[in-house]
């Protein structure tokens, strides 16, 4: 378990700094933000999958907001 953690840690610091060095270079502060949103959330996520923490399933609650949305019966 402690091995995925430090391979997720070292993948994604890699990809951090490949994609957050060149935004912060260009002063594109915009994009930079947005991008440490998605790439926090995505690693928080990875990080707690890798330690087998049990995640709520996306799907269902894409089920519940579009059956209300268009008004479907759940199967």
């Amino acid at each position: 378990m402690y091995i995925q953690i430090i391979i997720v840690i070292l993948i994604f610091a890699y990809i951090g700094v490949t994609e957050i060095v060149p935004l912060v270079r260009n002063k594109k502060t915009k994009e930079l933000v947005i991008y440490v949103i998605f790439f926090g959330t995505t690693f928080i996520l990875s990080i707690l999958y890798s330690a087998g923490v049990p995640l709520p399933q996306v799907s269902k609650g894409l089920d519940a907001v579009i059956g209300t949305l268009f008004n479907i019966e759940p199967k």
